[in-house]
């Protein structure tokens, strides 16, 4: 899951305001107004799955190609990327659940 800030115009009060949209995996699954509070879920769980599949079989490809490209940077990060990774993914899951149970 991520989370990034964007300059959108809201649906429910219609003005040009910052808005945080959160992902999961490579779906818009959340826009919340930082003007009026809305928050739009969107449902992401059909096309989640398909995605995570094809995510994770292409992960050995992109380390390979990360470790060709810079060993060092992969050797120092990948053990704390490693340990970090199923809270992560736990977060993505709970998003895209909230995502199917709100819509």
């Amino acid at each position: 899951m991520s989370v990034e800030e964007s300059y959108l115009r809201c649906t429910a009060c219609d003005q040009e305001a910052e808005h945080v949209v959160v992902y999961a995996g490579r779906f818009v699954s959340q826009i919340q107004c930082t003007g009026c509070g809305a928050v739009t879920r969107l449902d992401v769980s059909e096309d989640y799955l398909p995605d995570l599949r094809q995510r994770i079989s292409s992960k050995p490809r992109r380390l390979m190609r990360r470790l060709r490209r810079d060993p060092g940077q992969l050797a120092t990060s990948l053990p704390v990327r490693t340990l970090s990774k199923p809270g992560r993914m736990a977060q993505e899951f709970r998003t895209v659940w909230r995502s199917r149970r709100d819509s």
